[in-house]
């Protein structure tokens, strides 16, 4: 009875250490691994900056979409710093990725990737109304519009001044339709049976005439021409308004 009784004292203590022990070993092992938690807000905010202060676009004008699910990240470590990545080149619109690395005293700890969406609001310059094809662009006949975007096609006129005077190459039918550059043609500077000034040049050589024109031309188109002199019908350049050069 009494080895019984000194086994069970035995036991106790012995649980008794054992959990003295446990709880220093636990102690110590909080007070040197600290766990920081980084929020889901934190985490958007630090990605909002990142873009904010590396896109090419004026402040104010982008707008971000998150398409990943994020969540607090938890780091074993008090003072930690990061740093955002992006793919090489990135233009900042449309779908992206970015990573946060988390550091400790420049020691990698872990990362998180982020999936958004940017898109810009730019200026677009649209129809006011019904515009026939052939049109010879005014400036009331567009205007300037703010749009949202997630890509930007070189195609699209971001200025009036790029659109007025141009001849519209198809018809307009409906109020606030975008005006791309595919849309557009050079207003014609010459027209089919005006008199047009028509001028030879080759080194120093300068002559000019007058002519008949046979055709409509913009700039730069190589239209028929007939010399009023020679009577001959040649092909020259359009220059200007009233205005063709002959190449040699």
């Amino acid at each position: 009875m009494k080895k019984a009784k000194e086994r069970n004292i035995f036991q106790l203590l012995l649980s008794i250490i054992s959990s003295v022990i446990l709880m220093l070993f636990m102690s110590n092992y909080l007070y040197a691994s600290p766990v920081t938690e980084v929020s889901k807000n934190a985490i958007k905010s630090i990605i909002v900056n990142y873009i904010n202060e590396n896109m090419p676009w004026p402040k104010g004008t982008v707008r971000t979409e998150f398409f990943s699910q994020i969540s607090d990240v938890g780091l074993s470590a008090k003072d930690i710093t990061y740093r955002v990545v992006s793919i090489r080149d990135e233009d900042f619109i449309g779908y992206s990725n970015f990573t946060i690395r988390f550091y400790d005293k420049e020691v990698f700890l872990k990362e998180k990737t982020v999936r958004v969406r940017l898109e810009v609001l730019r200026d677009m310059v649209v129809s006011t109304g019904y515009l026939a094809k052939g049109t010879n662009i005014s400036k009331d006949d567009v205007k300037l519009v703010k749009k949202w975007f997630d890509r930007i096609s070189p195609r699209v006129v971001t200025d009036i001044n790029d659109v007025l005077g141009k001849r519209l190459r198809t018809s307009i039918k409906q109020p606030n339709t975008i005006i791309t550059r595919n849309m557009l043609r050079e207003p014609v500077m010459v027209k089919r049976g005006k008199l047009v000034r028509i001028v030879f040049e080759k080194g120093p050589l300068k002559v000019t005439t007058m002519g008949l024109s046979k055709q409509n031309g913009a700039f730069g188109d190589i239209i028929k021409v007939k010399n009023i002199s020679s009577k001959n019908v040649i092909y020259a350049r359009v220059m200007g308004s009233s205005l063709v050069q002959v190449e040699f």
